[in-house]
């Protein structure tokens, strides 16, 4: 064993390649992510146009990963994500395109945003359900789902950092152009894998994949745990996620900054969120998940309250890293009990679900956050959507304790113990 306990994931090879891979692969999506909410506050000004924009985005998600989840049990889920990467690539290049030819728009963002979607409602939960395969025992799933998460918030505290500095001398197109590049990494690490099981579920029979999505519906109400964590999560996203949606907001009509301003926010969130990242990749075992997943929502709800008051650049990106810390902590909890908890042959559609609680119900909320900045102004849109946040978050915790039972026995039954 090379790598200590907090990397031990890092031990399997197919793993090491994905994870070398994104490190690139995910700084260059979060300069793409902060370059597209700053291009469509630069074209409209308006708070409502980043809520339209993330709800419009994640919409097909919403309508396609419950059923997704049963399609790619079918599929080769290795082949199927260098095609999905393949296509985000696609797209990343034609923005930068249009932006640097001045022939964008805010209609062509729109459009753009929901062919990412689509492509995204496969995307997420093809890899979430390949990292079960990539490491060489069950046991380091966990953790490595917490190292996924720490790669994605270093990368959220380097490239929206890298992306502001970029916008500012050369404009949104660059960070386009370099998210494309970027994706040519994770294409040839999928190549270069070689997988002992081959990841892939069904192959067809009688089961027809939308008998099948009816199917891990019924098992996700049945079962208490995947019922209440589905819920938590959902409420937590709806509430407390539009914080990042409206943070271009916050740093140029509350903060009176720009895109520097935007990007050393966004540095405070991924401080928080690699803290939190790092917190779960070195706990030995996910008995306690259950606890830190209900406490760190209800946190969310709280930190959100906290940071709409900030009236400063400081205070600002202080009360930013709690967001951060909160927001990571609860959704890699959940991310690694919905995954341990299931079996092979039903991950994929559990963790279709999981797709449409983090990914496609926020922009719901991203849409309501938006329009209520814009009549109540942003700092009290915030510090309403934590208050629904906390009050819900408490609820569910409760509910979610007295079933910690179930929540063992499940991971004891699946060997995540």
């Amino acid at each position: 064993m090379i790598f200590p306990n907090a990397l031990r994931a890092l031990n399997s090879r197919n793993y090491r390649l994905f994870f070398a891979a994104q490190t690139v692969s995910m700084t260059g999506l979060w300069m793409h992510r902060v370059a597209v909410g700053w291009l469509v506050f630069r074209l409209t000004d308006s708070n409502s146009a980043l809520g339209l924009m993330d709800f419009v985005a994640s919409l097909p998600i919403c309508l396609l990963s419950p059923f997704a989840g049963a399609v790619i049990e079918r599929l080769d889920l290795r082949k199927t994500l260098f095609y999905l990467q393949a296509g985000c690539m696609c797209i990343a290049f034609m923005l930068a395109f249009l932006t640097l030819t001045e022939l964008i728009s805010f209609r062509l963002v729109i459009i753009l945003a929901v062919s990412r979607g689509m492509l995204d409602a496969f995307e997420l939960p093809t890899r979430y359900s390949l990292v079960s395969y990539m490491v060489d025992s069950k046991d380091d799933v966990a953790n490595a789902v917490a190292l996924n998460s720490t790669l994605f918030n270093t990368a959220r505290m380097i490239g929206p950092t890298v992306g502001g500095f970029v916008i500012h001398a050369f404009g949104e197109s660059f960070c386009f152009l370099s998210n494309g590049f970027c994706y040519l990494t994770t294409l040839g690490a999928l190549r270069m894998m070689r997988m002992k099981k081959p990841p892939i579920g069904k192959t067809g029979g009688e089961s027809h994949p939308l008998r099948d999505t009816w199917e891990g519906i019924k098992m996700a109400r049945r079962f208490a745990p995947y019922r209440y964590f589905l819920t938590l999560i959902t409420i937590t996203g709806f509430f407390s996620f539009p914080t990042i949606i409206l943070m271009p907001a916050m740093a140029k009509s509350v903060l009176h900054g720009n895109s520097k301003t935007l990007g050393l926010l966004l540095m405070g969130v991924a401080v928080g969120a690699l803290a939190g990242s790092l917190l779960m990749a070195s706990r030995k075992t996910t008995a306690d998940y259950s606890w830190w997943c209900t406490r760190t929502c209800l946190g969310f709800g709280l930190s959100v309250m906290l940071f709409s008051l900030s009236r400063s650049i400081l205070f600002g990106i202080i009360l930013a890293a709690p967001v951060g810390f909160c927001m990571v902590t609860c959704t890699i909890a959940c991310n690694t009990l919905m995954q341990t908890m299931s079996n092979d042959t039903s991950r994929s559609r559990i963790m279709a679900l999981y797709t449409l609680a983090i990914v496609g119900i926020p922009p719901f909320g991203s849409l309501l956050s938006g329009k209520l900045g814009d009549i109540v102004g942003t700092s009290w849109a915030l510090f309403i959507c934590g208050i629904f946040c906390t009050v819900t978050a408490y609820y569910y915790m409760k509910k979610i304790d007295k079933v910690s039972y179930q929540i063992l026995r499940a991971l004891k039954r699946e060997g995540a113990l």
